[in-house]
This record gives C-alpha cells, structure tokens and sequence, in this order.
C-alpha cells in the first residue's frame, strides 16, 4: 500500500505556509535594506540607526494598519474595551521587540539575525515554566540545550563574548518568546482578527507618540524605500495573517510550526545571495544546531495529544503554548499577532 494521500486543501495550506517562512526570511534582508537607507537620510538631521528604525516602523504600521482595517473594519471597529486591553498590551511588547531586533539587524547579518531570532521558540517552554508552573518535558530540555549550544558556535567570540548586533537579537528573541506567551493566554479569549488589528493599531498609535522625538519625520525618503516599506507590510504582514488563518484551517499546529521555522533558513540563504552573509562552517554548524533544536522542541513537544484536530472546528491557534501562531519574521508575528 502507498503512503497516506493528503488531502488537497491540506497540501496547499502547507505550500500557502512554507511562502510565508520565504517572505518572512527574505524580509530579514529587506528590512536591514530599508533601514541603511533610512539611517542615511536621518544622518542629514544628526540622528541615525534608532532614529531610522522607528521610522521605517511608523510607515510600515500605518501602511499595514490602513490596509488591514480596510479588509476587516469590523475586526477594528468591534473590539470591546477588554479586547482593546489585550491587544494594546500585547501590541506594545511586540513593537519593543520589534525595534530592539531591527537595531540589532544593523549590527549583524540576516542569517544570524533569523537563526538567534528563532530562539524564540526554545525559550517559550520555559517562560510557562516560570509563569504558568507549567513543566516542560524532556523535549524541550533537549532542544533548548541543542539551540543554545547552537547560539554559543554562532555567536560566541573568543573571549566569550557576543557582538552587540547578536546580543540585541537575542534580547528581542525573549520579547518575542514573552509575546508568545501572552498570546498564549490572550488568543482563546479574542477573535483572531480584532487581536490582530488592535495590536496593530495600538503599535501604530505608539510609534506616532515616540518616532517624532527621536526621527526627523519626512517623506522624501526615496522610492527604494517606498517599495521596501509597502513590501515588507503587505508580504510580512497583511498576506502573512492571512495566509495562516486560512491554512491552519486545514493542517495541523505542528506542520505550521514547522514550516514557519523554515524562514531562519530563508534569512540566510537571502543573506548570502544579496552579499550579506558569509557561508562559513562556523555558521552552518551553529545555524544547524539551532535549527535542530527548533525542530525537536515543535516535533516533539512536550503533553501534545497522540493525534491533532484539524479543521475550522478546531482552530489550531488556540492551542497552548501558540507556537505556530506567531510570526519571529525581522516584523512579523504569527497569527493572530499580524502587527
């Protein structure tokens, strides 16, 4: 007898995923992109990196969130006090993740930037460890060993100390880790549209309040900016929500998972064909160990049900700890994060 045929809906939400892990990949170099360029047009008023960030941020949120609520008005307009809560709440950690995370892609590469980013993941387990008393299992043990061992080949100096870019990108990968945690909490309770558009909105709201005191606000920032920053809102955000709303309709949390933890690999390979990123054996074995931890934390995850429920009955974005819901994208969160 042949292998079990999936079914076809099945297969094409897990094609529809996989592009999700590619833009969110290939935005790491995009966004590093972006970003230079914004640092030099902020350099002409005497600010640079921070100020450049947070107004790469403030256009992209304003692009995504206009676009957004265009398509879901409701998901905006509807929200109740409580889920304005939520979503504010988990909005502001992700954009302070956010912005440690794209100041630190400007001190080291794409590939690095995806691989300690994804982190994230064999952090989660933990944080629910300390916060919800919630044992991990000998799985997540064992990958957050190998991921760590992973971070040490890639990261690590001589001296034993990392660069200021990696420990950047380490502190917004245990934001992001703490924005999945409380998705964990708040995702059962909220529609996933209004707690992805009020996270949005209120990111929105906040970077109109702070990027003034620290960036010149103009929009004579060239068109290869323009591109980059619609681009990077419509791929990595409103096409990425999307896309995962739908397909994990129709395939399990775990294949989400594991699919999404696929742009880290995408990050690099990007890197490296836009002259970002080196190929050195240093950073394949790290690379390597990380990623394999990963996997053996999203493969063999600790309590998970000998079989997964499928389907619109049973959303897989409301299972705990919310792994596949979350975007770790140099912007991006999964689900019903979408910022």
């Amino acid at each position: 007898m042949g292998g079990v045929k999936l079914p076809r809906k099945a297969v094409i939400a897990d094609l529809a995923l996989f592009s999700v892990a590619v833009f969110w990949g290939f935005n790491f170099v995009v966004i590093k992109s972006v970003t230079e360029r914004l640092t030099g047009t902020e350099q002409a008023y005497g600010k640079g990196i921070v100020a450049a960030t947070m107004l790469y941020l403030f256009f992209r949120y304003i692009v995504a969130t206009v676009i957004f609520t265009g398509i879901r008005p409701r998901a905006l307009w509807g929200a109740t006090r409580r889920q304005w809560g939520m979503g504010g709440l988990l909005g502001a950690f992700y954009l302070t993740a956010l912005v440690v995370q794209t100041i630190g892609l400007q001190h080291t590469t794409p590939g690095k930037s995806g691989f300690i980013t994804g982190l994230s993941v064999a952090m989660v387990p933990f944080l629910y460890w300390a916060f919800a008393r919630r044992s991990p299992g000998w799985a997540q043990a064992l990958g957050a060993i190998v991921a760590t061992a992973g971070l040490g080949v890639l990261s690590l100096r001589g001296n034993l100390t990392m660069s200021w870019g990696d420990a950047l990108t380490l502190l917004g990968a245990l934001l992001y880790a703490l924005h999945i945690m409380a998705t964990g909490f708040f995702a059962p309770k909220v529609p996933p549209s209004t707690l992805a558009v009020t996270q949005m909105a209120v990111s929105t709201l906040l970077c109109a309040l702070v990027t003034p005191f620290v960036a010149h606000i103009t929009l004579q920032v060239g068109w290869q900016a323009w591109v980059e920053i619609v681009w990077t809102a419509l791929s990595g955000t409103i096409y990425a929500f999307f896309i995962q709303a739908w397909a994990q309709q129709y395939t399990t949390s775990t294949h989400a998972a594991v699919l999404l933890c696929f742009e880290s690999v995408f990050a690099a390979v990007s890197g490296v064909i836009f002259g970002m990123d080196t190929v050195t054996v240093r950073m394949i074995a790290g690379a390597s160990l990380i990623f394999s931890g990963t996997l053996i934390i999203e493969l063999l995850p600790g309590g998970q049900p000998a079989a997964e429920a499928v389907g619109p009955t049973a959303p897989a974005e409301n299972e705990a700890p919310p792994q596949a819901l979350l975007p770790i994208e140099a912007g991006e969160p999964r689900g019903p994060r979408a910022d």
